[in-house]
C-alpha cells in the first residue's frame, strides 16, 4: 500500500508543481494537504535530514488516513454512517454545551466560595474526614558534617523563628537536602521517606514526642523537628483538608447554579412560547 501512496504523491508532484498556485504539498483526490498545514506540523530547529524524514511521515500519515476514510465511505452501510454521525454530533453538541457551562458558572457570584463556608461546613461534617495515614507538621534540613557553620545551623534550626527562616533562604545553596515547611501538614511517610537511614521506632519515637533529633552517618547531618501529629483514624485538621472541603463546596454550587439555570431557560422559553411538549 506504501508503494501506491508514494507513486501517487511523486506522480501528483510532478505534475500539479508546475500549476499551484494554492501552495499545496499533497493530494488524495478531492483532499489536499497545504504547506501551512504541513508547517504547523514540523517543530524549529530541526535538522535537514530530520526535517526531510519528519516531512515524509507527516504527508504518507496524511495520505493513508485519507485513502483510508476514502475505503470506509465506500464499505460502510448507510446506517453504520448514520450512527457515527449522531455520535459525532452529540458528542460535538456535550462539548460546546459543557464549555459553556464552565464559561458561565466560572466565577459567577452564585458559585464564589467564602472562607466561613469552608469553616462552617468543617464544623458540621467533620467527623466524615477522617485520616487514613498519619501526617505531621515538621522540618528537616541534610548538611555536610564539614559544614564550617554547623553549631550556628543548629541554633538557629532549633529555634526557628522569622529571622532564622530568612538565615535558611541565605544558605540553602549549603544544604544537600531540606524541608522547612513546618507549618503545613505532610504525610509522615514521604516526610521521613528523605531520612532513610532513620528506624522505624526512631521515626515513632521523634513524631510521638515532638523532638528536636539529629542523625549523622559518615558524611552527612541530619537535624529533624516534629511540631505536631495526627495518627490514622484521627480527624483530619481544617488546614489540612480546606482545599479538598472548598471543592466540595463548589462542585455543590455549580451544580445547584446550572440547575437553575436550566429551570430558567425551561420558563423563559415556555412564557416566549418557544417550547411545547405534544402527548
Amino acid at each position: 500500500m506504501k508503494k501506491y501512496i508514494f507513486l501517487f504523491l511523486i506522480i501528483f508532484s510532478c505534475d500539479y508543481s508546475k500549476n499551484n498556485d494554492n501552495n499545496f504539498v499533497a493530494r488524495v483526490d478531492d483532499y489536499y494537504l497545504t504547506q501551512s498545514e504541513l508547517n504547523n506540523q514540523i517543530p524549529k530547529n530541526l535538522s535537514e535530514a530530520d526535517s526531510t524524514k519528519l516531512i515524509k511521515n507527516i504527508i504518507e500519515k496524511w495520505a493513508i488516513n485519507k485513502l483510508l476514510m476514502k475505503n470506509a465511505q465506500l464499505n460502510m452501510t448507510d446506517e453504520e454512517k448514520t450512527s457515527i454521525e449522531n455520535i459525532t454530533n452529540s458528542y460535538k453538541e456535550n462539548l460546546i454545551i459543557n464549555q459553556y457551562k464552565n464559561k458561565i458558572s466560572y466565577n459567577n457570584p452564585d458559585t464564589l466560595i467564602k472562607n466561613d463556608e469552608v469553616v462552617n461546613y468543617y464544623n458540621i461534617n467533620s467527623k466524615n474526614f477522617k485520616l487514613y495515614d498519619e501526617i505531621i507538621k515538621g522540618r528537616y534540613i541534610k548538611l555536610s558534617k564539614n559544614n564550617f557553620n554547623i553549631k550556628e545551623i543548629k541554633r538557629r534550626f532549633k529555634r526557628f523563628n522569622i529571622i532564622d527562616k530568612v538565615f535558611f533562604d541565605s544558605i540553602s545553596i549549603q544544604l544537600l537536602n531540606y524541608y522547612l515547611k513546618d507549618s503545613i501538614w505532610i504525610n509522615k511517610t514521604l516526610f521521613f521517606a528523605k531520612i532513610p537511614m532513620l528506624k522505624k521506632d526512631e521515626i515513632q519515637r521523634i513524631v510521638k514526642n515532638s523532638l528536636f533529633y539529629i542523625k549523622e552517618d559518615s558524611l552527612a547531618l541530619y537535624l529533624i523537628k516534629v511540631k505536631s501529629y495526627k495518627k490514622a483514624d484521627d480527624y483530619a485538621p481544617l488546614d489540612y483538608i480546606y482545599n479538598r472541603i472548598k471543592e466540595l463546596i463548589s462542585n455543590k454550587k455549580k451544580i445547584d447554579y446550572l440547575n437553575k439555570v436550566d429551570k430558567e431557560l425551561i420558563d423563559e422559553a415556555i412564557n416566549k412560547n418557544i417550547f411545547d411538549v405534544y402527548d
